[in-house]
């Protein structure tokens, strides 16, 4: 190898890799969380929640008969996991914005740890005060007598 290749292999993407991100502890806990969402989703899709409740029942719903943003969304998973899309948005629209967050905010960490990418971090306040605003909208819209088509089918 000459040296001028050499220095095109230290300027390429891989250059300010160093032995930090190839090692395990640079993945070690991404990996976990990933393993833990992976868990998560895998217990909920064996478990049909539509048959039986999972986890106690919303606090919210439980008390005031509100739907919360979050109501409907293990039925929500559940449906995703078995790919039934129709269903999975009638149980809770949000849950594709919802893994779309997780999932940037997973791959910018993911990117963070091993040195290889920077992307920007979704734990910023615009985006924060934007999903705010959505998940209290959402909640209102939800419980309006004419809006009932948001509010889950699944109904508990």
């Amino acid at each position: 190898m000459s040296p001028g290749s050499r220095l095109l292999v230290a300027a390429g993407p891989l250059a300010g890799v160093g032995a930090r991100a190839r090692s395990w502890r640079a993945w070690r806990q991404p990996l976990a969380a990933a393993s833990a969402g992976a868990a998560l989703t895998g217990t909920v899709a064996l478990a049909n929640p539509f048959q039986h409740h999972l986890w106690p029942p919303c606090p919210l719903h439980r008390l005031t008969g509100l739907w919360c943003p979050f109501c409907g969304g293990t039925r929500a998973l559940w449906a995703a996991a078995h790919l039934q899309f129709r269903l999975m948005v009638h149980e809770d629209v949000l849950l594709p914005a919802v893994a779309f967050l997780a999932a940037w905010g997973w791959l910018a960490w993911l990117g963070r740890s091993t040195g290889w990418w920077q992307w920007p971090d979704p734990r910023n306040p615009k985006v924060e005060a934007v999903a705010a605003a959505v998940l209290v909208c959402f909640t209102v819209l939800r419980n309006l007598p004419w809006l009932a088509v948001l509010a889950p089918l699944g109904r508990t």
